[in-house]
């Protein structure tokens, strides 16, 4: 069966008054039904343009310049607005990073998660009302049904969070597009909704793209990793494969920036040495050699390309690193 979502060779800049960013550069993946794919890599590298490449939410100055999106065999690239808006909310939906800017703050919360079930299943006020309180039973919401009548400025960060997956799942969509989803919330609550988005995934048999900076969210909640930096794919495989064997430096240096419970005291935390390139005028060779502890000649004349020796195991990389990652200053 082809997957559910197949994006082949995406492309999309942002025109500036002076140049153009390539904020994605080439992208190719894919998901399965039931799937969750974990897209990872630092702020700037382009996972967010991603994500919003697939329901065409661009900025001002965004385009897609190349490529295909297939969602379903449909192609949404080239799908008509009026077509592309049914999709929105409808067949895919988003939870943004920040709630609080995220909802209508002048708007009761049961309103807000309503109307994409009117807009979508045509269903009168009282119906997607009805379907509101249920959305936000499902999420784990306290007293639901008193909750619709709340403003989103009278919940807590949790809570908010909770309201925007609700709205998220309304209409039972077939893939999920989770944008750093725990940002904004403290550790517990972070994994209070991570566990509760991986339990609505199992129960509702969603696809979910989690696109996160942070690879101990990745770890045990995502089937498939693929790490992104600047604007490209750099490392592809299963969550485990990928921890366990991690073959590209930049891969090894995100792995090796998770705090460690037996990290001495006296040490600083680890964190990647200089700054990722400048996107409106990116480099030809390998777009991580200035920062790579493993960089050659070669790594300066030639961009490498996506490949390995492993079956379902892609890096970028001439100087692939051993597989066991560098950590500094254990007990």
């Amino acid at each position: 069966m082809a997957p559910l979502l197949e994006i082949s060779g995406l492309r999309t800049f942002i025109r500036q008054r002076r140049n153009e960013v390539r904020a994605v550069d080439g992208v190719s993946l894919s998901i399965e039904e039931g799937e969750t794919l974990g897209l990872v890599g630092e702020s700037g590298c382009g996972k967010t343009m991603t994500g919003m490449s697939i329901i065409r939410l661009l900025p001002p100055g965004g385009y897609i310049a190349e490529g295909s999106i297939k969602l379903g065999g449909k192609e949404l690239v080239t799908m008509p607005e009026k077509e592309m808006r049914h999709i929105r909310g409808n067949e895919v939906a988003v939870i943004f990073q920040d709630p609080m800017t995220s909802l209508n703050p002048t708007m009761q919360i049961g309103y807000q998660i309503a109307e994409g079930v009117r807009i979508h299943r045509h269903a009168s006020r009282a119906e997607a009302m009805k379907r509101a309180e249920e959305a936000l039973g499902l999420v784990g919401m306290p007293r639901p049904k008193e909750r619709l009548r709340d403003y989103p400025h009278q919940l807590s960060g949790g809570l908010r969070q909770r309201v925007m997956i609700a709205m998220a799942l309304a209409c039972e969509p077939k893939l999920l597009i989770a944008d750093e989803p725990t940002t904004a919330l403290d550790v517990t609550i972070q994994l209070q909704i991570l566990e509760l988005l991986y339990d609505l995934k199992q129960r509702l048999k969603m696809a979910v793209l989690l696109v996160t900076h942070d690879m101990g969210v990745i770890a045990g909640r995502a089937d498939r990793v693929m790490v992104m930096y600047a604007g490209k794919i750099v490392e592809s495989a299963d969550t485990v494969e990928l921890f366990n064997r991690t073959r590209h430096p930049y891969t090894e240096a995100l792995l090796a920036s998770i705090p460690r419970m037996d990290q001495r005291e006296d040490v600083a935390l680890y964190s990647i040495p200089g700054i990722p390139p400048d996107l409106s005028h990116p480099p030809t060779w390998c777009r991580f050699q200035p920062r790579c502890r493993y960089a050659t000649s070669i790594c300066h004349e030639e961009e490498p390309p996506l490949g390995g020796d492993l079956p379902g195991h892609e890096y970028a990389c001439f100087n692939p690193v051993s597989g066991s990652v560098r950590r500094e200053g254990a007990a």
